[in-house]
C-alpha cells in the first residue's frame, strides 16, 4: 500500500487522471445509450446523416459556385461550397457509418491509451517510490504511445476522411491521400514529440538513479 505522502506526490496529476477518465467513460456510455435508444448518435451509428469537410483546401472565391469545379455528389450525396467543401448524406452506407467512425474513434482510443499508462504511472510511483524502475518503465511506455499513437491516430483518422469524401464526392483532385503524411506531421508537432521526448528522458535519468540507489543499498 501506497503512504499519504507518496499519494500527495502523485497529485495533481493523479486528481485530473481521474476526473478525465471518468468522465470520458461517462460520455461513452451516454452516447451509446443514446444511440441504441434512437435519439443520438455514436460515431458514424445512429439516426443521423453524416457531414465531413475536406481539410486543407480552398476552393475559388468564397461564392458557393462549384460548376467550374467539375465536383458533383455521388448518388445520394450533396456538396455545399463555403472556401471549404463539405460533403452531406442522409441516407449513409454501412461502409460510410464505419469510415466516419474512424474519422472519430482512433482520437478517443488514442486518449483513454494515454489515461491508462498514466494512472499506471501514478499507481507505479504511489506503490514503490517515484524513482524506480517500475516508474521509468511505465514513462518509457507513455512517451513511446505518445509518440507513436498521436502520429497513428491522426493517420487513420485522415485516410479514413479522404475515404469517406471520395465516396460522396466526384472529381476531387485532393484524392491522392497525400494530405495523410501532413496529418501525421501535424499530429506529432511540436507537442506531443516533445512531451514524448521528454517522458523518453526522464526515464533513462529515473531508471539510471535507481540502479545508483540498487548499488548504493548493496554496498551498506
Amino acid at each position: 500500500m501506497w503512504t499519504a505522502q507518496r499519494r500527495r506526490l502523485t497529485e495533481p496529476l493523479g486528481g485530473v487522471t481521474v476526473f478525465l477518465a471518468g468522465f470520458l467513460l461517462l460520455s461513452l456510455v451516454i452516447g451509446v445509450v443514446l444511440t441504441l435508444v434512437g435519439v443520438g448518435t455514436f460515431g458514424g451509428f445512429g439516426r443521423t446523416s453524416i457531414c465531413v469537410t475536406q481539410p486543407h483546401t480552398q476552393y475559388g472565391d468564397g461564392s458557393g459556385a462549384i460548376d467550374h469545379l467539375g465536383l458533383a455528389g455521388r448518388h445520394g450525396a450533396s456538396i455545399s461550397l463555403s472556401g471549404t467543401l463539405q460533403a452531406c448524406t442522409n441516407h449513409p452506407g454501412l461502409s460510410q457509418r464505419i469510415m466516419y467512425t474512424l474519422t472519430t474513434i482512433p482520437g478517443l482510443l488514442f486518449w483513454a491509451c494515454v489515461l491508462l499508462l498514466l494512472y499506471r504511472l501514478i499507481v507505479s510511483a504511489r506503490r514503490a517510490g517515484p524513482f524506480t524502475v517500475q516508474v521509468a518503465t511505465a514513462m518509457r511506455r507513455l512517451g513511446w504511445l505518445i509518440i507513436v499513437g498521436s502520429v497513428a491516430a491522426a493517420v487513420v483518422q485522415a485516410f479514413d476522411l479522404d475515404l469517406l469524401l471520395n465516396s460522396m464526392v466526384t472529381g476531387l483532385f485532393n484524392s491522392t491521400y497525400a494530405d495523410v503524411i501532413w496529418a501525421g506531421l501535424g499530429a506529432l508537432l511540436p507537442v506531443p514529440a516533445l512531451t514524448g521526448a521528454a517522458l523518453l528522458t526522464m526515464a533513462r535519468i529515473v531508471r539510471l538513479g535507481a540502479e545508483m540507489d540498487d548499488e548504493i543499498k548493496a554496498t551498506v
